[in-house]
């Protein structure tokens, strides 16, 4: 079992411990791939767009997971500056890893820029930031 999988269960795990509702769906519209419904505190994966491969997966986990972060963190997780800073030296590496930003409303910017920046951390920082942000919510 590889690590980014061993991961995806781990995260999925401390999800259901957090309160939030990991869900997947057989049924989402085409092309999307998961999501995050905040009232209804349900993480979502669409199992019908997803392919069989456990780095999409995880990469998908990994993004939605920083939602939820934000969600225990009670609002963002960096300051503007800094999120600027780091989206500048990942343009850096790659030219247009935000270009989906304009998809969203622009209140959405900030949340989805650090959810694109968390994503493509490796899994061991993914879940230390998840238990940073979210251990006050997990159960005993």
């Amino acid at each position: 079992m590889g690590r980014r999988f061993r991961a995806a269960l781990l995260a999925l795990l401390v999800l259901q411990l957090t309160g939030v509702n990991a869900l997947v769906a057989p049924d989402c519209p085409l092309g999307l791939l998961g999501g995050f419904h905040e009232g209804k505190q349900a993480l979502l994966m669409c199992g019908n767009n997803l392919p069989d491969d456990p780095a999409v997966v995880w990469f998908v986990l990994a993004h939605e997971s920083a939602h939820v972060m934000q969600l225990c963190n009670g609002g963002n997780l960096m300051p503007a500056a800094l999120l600027s800073r780091e989206m500048e030296a990942t343009c850096q590496q790659d030219p247009n890893p935000f270009h989906e930003l304009q998809l969203y409303h622009s209140s959405q910017h900030h949340v989805e820029a650090e959810a694109r920046l968390i994503q493509a951390l490796p899994a061991e920082q993914v879940v230390a930031l998840f238990e940073k942000h979210c251990a006050k919510r997990l159960s005993p």
